[in-house]
């Protein structure tokens, strides 16, 4: 008795599997009248992500005694041009400690102008960062600063906003006295 209500179950499934595949061709779709997706409507990978353009330079910048722009040389981006570097300390030197944190703006203007003409000002920004003196001075020293871009014109209008990384070395005249700095600029 259980065998033939396990038959009878199995051949009527059997017979619903069959009967709910068989399609009727009038009610199907034809392949040309599906919608056809567009590279808008698909999402994106996630993956595949392109790049951030980034601007990088080479900077060198001789130290003066003049306060508060002790810094003053020039940025050079190769094909995107040679522009003016001024960078305004905010904060002395540390002498006394091996590492040395340091704040300050940056301007970037037209190479030849000062960076206080408004007409000339390219980038306006921050950085803070930390230079890492010698074990023996005056040996060159290290430095690293990270900031950000404020204000963007002209021809460099495009990286408003954008971070800024600066590292180079330090030269030094004697102990506590720069003589200048070269190092790299980038924007990304």
């Amino acid at each position: 008795m259980q065998r033939f209500m396990f038959c009878s179950v199995l051949v009527t499934l059997l017979a619903l599997l069959i009967f709910s595949c068989s399609v009727d061709n009038a009610t199907a779709p034809e392949i040309s009248q599906a919608p056809e997706i567009s590279q808008s409507d698909q999402l994106p990978d996630p993956l595949a992500k392109k790049p951030a353009p980034s601007l990088t330079g080479t900077t060198n910048t001789p130290f003066t005694l003049t306060p508060p722009t002790f810094w003053n040389g020039t940025v050079d981006f190769g094909v995107d041009g040679i522009y003016g570097l001024t960078f305004v300390s905010h904060d002395p030197p540390r002498l006394f400690s091996q590492a040395s944190p340091f704040y300050e703006e940056f301007y970037i203007y037209e190479l030849g102008a000062t960076y206080t003409n408004p007409a000339t000002l390219y980038l306006k920004g921050w950085n803070a960062g930390v230079v890492v003196y010698a074990n023996n001075p005056p040996d060159t020293t290290k430095f690293l600063a990270n900031g950000k871009i404020e204000e963007a014109y002209g021809p460099l209008e495009m990286w408003q906003g954008r971070n800024v990384h600066i590292r180079g070395i330090v030269t030094w005249v004697s102990v506590g006295l720069p003589q200048g700095a070269v190092g790299t600029f980038r924007i990304n």
